[in-house]
């Protein structure tokens, strides 16, 4: 029995508050068991230059969180899973999804009713930029970097008038007064994977099964239908494209979303198993 772990994660409130997640709950079922957190810099958390959404799809915020498991400086890998790329190094396994918490987006600063025309939002993903604008055409964007914090700053100094975060984020940090309103999937479907936390292990390490105590089969069976869609339609965080998957009555339910060229869709089909649903949004979105 493995008695204790290194958790290796991002040096960022949010990771943190993440990683101490995963750590307690690890300690809840393994009485005894000593956990350590590895603090890690990454290439995202450096680059205060480039797009969010293209660092993320590059996987810059979390590929040295990765090989500090590869290398073995840690045993384990706590991420947002949301931030994971669909493809990853081969030495690595997503060993568990331990929790979801809310899914969706929220708006800080004011609610969208109550929003000047023309108001400025801080987002750069094209998902939620596609999603906004549709809702309140005359709204304007910009890139809004930083930490959850930093973000919740810049709204509050009134550098933007409002600002799309996940909500999960916020929940975990204790921010959730800085909620203004929250984005149905109705009105903003959430990027594949937004609330949930993965846990990546090196394949075949002797900690599979402390770590597999605390994996959440159900959610894991929901999130791997909306992973599967991306990795499918080969779509990446510079693309507009949204994904839920919920349990509705034994099946599947997936609201999608996708903008490309050809315009915005939207869909919201059933099926029995993750490839089932998602061969009927692909059907239904036209991908």
């Amino acid at each position: 029995m493995v008695s204790d772990l290194r958790i290796a994660t991002r040096r960022s409130p949010l990771a943190l508050a993440q990683a101490h997640r995963v750590a307690n709950r690890l300690a809840e079922v393994h009485p005894g068991l000593s956990v350590e957190l590895v603090e890690v810099s990454t290439a995202g958390d450096r680059d205060r230059v480039s797009a969010i959404a293209e660092l993320t799809e590059l996987g810059a915020f979390v590929r040295a969180v990765q090989d500090a498991v590869v290398e073995g400086r840690a045993d384990l890998a706590v991420h947002s899973l949301k931030d994971l790329p669909v493809v990853g190094p081969e030495a690595l396994n997503l060993a568990a999804v331990p929790e979801r918490a809310s899914p969706f987006d929220a708006l800080v600063g004011l609610r969208l009713e109550d929003l000047a025309r023309g108001a400025l939002v801080g987002t750069g993903s094209p998902r939620r930029v596609n999603q906004l604008v549709a809702l309140r055409p005359d709204l304007r964007t910009v890139e809004l970097r930083g930490n959850v914090n930093t973000r919740l700053e810049k709204v509050a100094s009134g550098e933007v008038d409002a600002a799309v975060l996940a909500e999960a984020g916020l929940e975990r940090l204790g921010r959730e007064n800085s909620i203004a309103q929250r984005l149905a999937v109705t009105e903003m479907v959430p990027a594949p994977g937004q609330g949930a936390l993965a846990i990546e292990i090196r394949d075949g390490d002797d900690c599979a099964g402390v770590v597999a105590a605390i994996d959440d089969s159900s959610l894991r069976t929901l999130v791997t239908a909306e992973r599967l869609l991306l990795a499918e339609t080969g779509a990446g965080c510079r693309s507009a494209l949204g994904a839920l998957a919920t349990w509705e009555e034994g099946l599947i339910r997936m609201d999608a979303f996708v903008s490309d060229h050809r315009g915005a869709r939207r869909a919201l089909v059933r099926g029995e198993t993750p490839g089932a649903v998602v061969a009927e949004a692909r059907k239904a979105l036209e991908l």
